[in-house]
């Protein structure tokens, strides 16, 4: 069967699971995967002939796609700022306004213009610290989680893209110590209350941590409000917090950090959406 054939067959056997622009991208990446192809080489070679282990391992693909698997962990592949990360379901997958938290840690950092300390605070695939250490590499750059299995896919990304990065295992809940005093703590954590589960996409609800997503419904801030605790202690003069947030979070966000002592300021993402704050100790 010609490559052409079976990609029409795909799109047939998943019209009404996904929209048109989304399934051309799961399918060039898919197609991409097993033949190596790229997409104009897919056009190029549309009439080729495929293997029977690659038409194998296209269907195996196509039923987990009917259920709802994300394409990164079917093949077990994500890019986050020009670099491809390895993920599974043990971590979440990277996304474009976790890349525009790390750009804006960048830019501060640059403005900084001196080594720095900086935490990464469930760091997941590793692609915060990771993607910090390549851009600042005369930062010391260390990466924590809860997770020991996701924590082995991050030291796999840190190998694989040359990046020296420290990892730490811990629980940041009930963790009262940390290895150093920082310049800057960066946390994505967990912070969609589990009532807002139902309205998720099975994408994610069925198949990413749950433990890296949820959080209860009765203290969604309790990541937020806990390492702005552990930040009084272990960041350094001038030190920063800077965070990811849900849309919605954000003026609880600055009331919270208010009280706990900090000046505090939202930066909205591409879409106009408050998504990141950065956080500073009130002198």
């Amino acid at each position: 069967m010609s490559l052409q054939t079976l990609k029409l067959a795909f799109k047939e056997a998943l019209k009404t699971q996904y929209e048109n622009i989304e399934l051309n991208s799961l399918l060039s990446i898919l197609f991409e995967h097993v033949t190596g192809w790229n997409q104009l080489n897919q056009v190029l070679h549309k009439d080729a002939p495929l293997s029977q282990q690659q038409m194998d391992t296209l269907q195996n693909a196509l039923e987990q796609l009917k259920e709802g698997r994300p394409i990164q962990y079917i093949t077990g592949k994500a890019w986050f700022l020009s670099n491809e990360y390895v993920v599974n379901e043990q971590v979440l997958i990277p996304r474009p306004e976790t890349e525009e938290l790390v750009d804006w840690i960048i830019e501060y950092a640059q403005i900084i213009d001196k080594p720095l300390q900086i935490l990464d605070i469930g760091t997941g695939s590793g692609c915060i610290p990771i993607a910090l250490q390549l851009a600042l590499p005369h930062c010391s750059i260390s990466g924590l989680d809860i997770s020991e299995e996701a924590l082995t896919i991050a030291k796999q990304n840190a190998m694989q893209l040359n990046a020296t990065v420290s990892w730490l295992q811990e629980d940041i809940l009930s963790t009262t110590y940390l290895p150093n005093k920082y310049d800057i703590i960066v946390s994505n954590p967990p912070y969609i209350p589990f009532r807002e589960n139902v309205n998720m996409q099975v994408q994610v609800k069925q198949f990413e941590p749950s433990i890296a997503l949820f959080v209860t419904n009765e203290d969604p801030l309790i990541f937020y409000r806990t390492i702005a605790r552990l930040g009084k202690l272990y960041l350094n003069p001038n030190g920063q917090l800077f965070f990811e947030l849900h849309y919605d979070q954000g003026k609880a966000l600055l009331a919270l950090f208010d009280e706990m002592g900090y000046h505090a300021e939202l930066r909205q993402d591409m879409f106009g959406k408050d998504r990141m704050l950065r956080a500073s100790l009130k002198k």
